[in-house]
């Protein structure tokens, strides 16, 4: 069981862009249910049982991770994103992401922090301050890598602690 929940919390699957989600959960359930998919890309099973119980058991999840979209690419290169799914800014800047179908890895970044005002060092810094930087030096490079519109996925690991903790 906890080798399907490392498989699943390793997917990709920021809203919007649930596929990968979607499609390991179809797999994994088979033939043991009746599924189908809604307009809205739910996954829908019914698993009938051998008698008609008293109590029904339903099981809810998201298939979504709060994740980023690339609005821009800067002159040099960087990438201005917005957030998908409510993301905390507080927890974002440093963080090693993937963008795009090509999983293009960067890193989130802005101001350095002493050219950062004594104002500015008290906040978190707000999406519209943060850059990816993706190790290239011209927008024309950026754009060979990743489109407006790319999704943009943190990089997470799996990671067991405590007593029967996971974290990912």
């Amino acid at each position: 069981m906890l080798d399907k929940l490392k498989d699943l919390c390793l997917l990709d699957g920021i809203s919007g862009d649930e596929g990968a989600v979607r499609e390991y959960i179809i797999d994994k359930i088979g033939d043991k249910a009746e599924i189908r998919v809604d307009n809205l890309g739910n996954v829908i099973a019914f698993c009938k049982g051998k008698k008609t119980p008293k109590n029904k058991i339903m099981v809810s999840a998201h298939m979504d991770e709060v994740g980023m979209i690339v609005t821009y690419v800067n002159s040099d290169g960087t990438l201005k994103v917005s957030s998908v799914g409510g993301v905390d800014p507080r927890v974002v800047f440093g963080r090693r992401v993937k963008i795009g179908r090509n999983n293009v890895l960067g890193v989130v970044g802005g101001k350095a922090i002493h050219n950062l005002t004594a104002e500015e060092r008290k906040k978190s810094v707000p999406f519209d301050k943060l850059t990816i930087d993706i190790g290239v030096d011209s927008r024309e490079e950026a754009l060979k890598l990743v489109r407006l519109g790319d999704s943009v996925r943190f990089v997470s690991d799996f990671v067991e602690y405590g007593e029967g903790f996971v974290k990912c």
